[in-house]
């Protein structure tokens, strides 16, 4: 296995179309909307690749702001983790995982995703988010997001500020379909 940084822009308009197309299938969920890159923004990716250069997993990080109370940080949000299913329990998906947390770490004060899979991101030093979420809309109002409450995942450093896990925490609305 070999696990590489990839900036979006290292990617062709066909490859980034192939790993859309290979996320769907990884996530079982339908296609995708175009927008998605422009949603998440750059990167870095993340990938995984067999002995034959086939992708195994993949993530990536988009930095957004987070306010947690009365603070604002950057965060860089974990997306997009996905492993291929029939390779799936052999590490690749932690490889990848792993790869991003010195990345997230540089770039910014905290580290976020959301998810149903707690338990995979606690081993790795994720910890569950207790506090209530909202996204802020294009006209700065917010819109509580309960759905998202006890999904949401904080990766913490030591240059972190002190913020408690129970602080109201939001951030911009990520697409018109999926808010975190």
């Amino acid at each position: 296995m070999r696990v590489r940084v990839r900036d979006r822009s290292s990617f062709s308009p066909d490859e980034l179309d192939a790993l859309r197309a290979w996320l769907e299938v990884a996530y079982d969920d339908g296609p995708w909307r175009a927008e998605h890159w422009d949603d998440i923004g750059p990167g870095p990716h993340v990938v995984a690749e067999d002995d034959d250069g086939s992708l195994v997993a993949h993530a990536c990080v988009a930095w957004v702001p987070v306010t947690i109370g009365p603070t604002t940080l950057l965060a860089g949000y974990l997306e997009d983790v996905a492993t291929r299913s029939d390779v799936r329990g052999r590490g690749y998906g932690t490889a990848v995982v792993v790869a991003t947390l010195p990345l997230i770490g540089a770039g910014a004060k905290i580290g976020f995703l959301a998810t149903g899979s707690q338990p995979f991101y606690e081993r790795l030093g994720w910890t569950t988010w207790r506090g209530p979420s909202s996204v802020i809309e294009a006209d700065g109002s917010r819109t509580p997001t309960p759905e998202e409450d006890g999904f949401l995942m904080v990766l913490r450093f030591p240059d972190t500020p002190k913020v408690s896990l129970d602080l109201p925490i939001s951030r911009p609305r990520r697409d018109p379909e999926e808010a975190w």
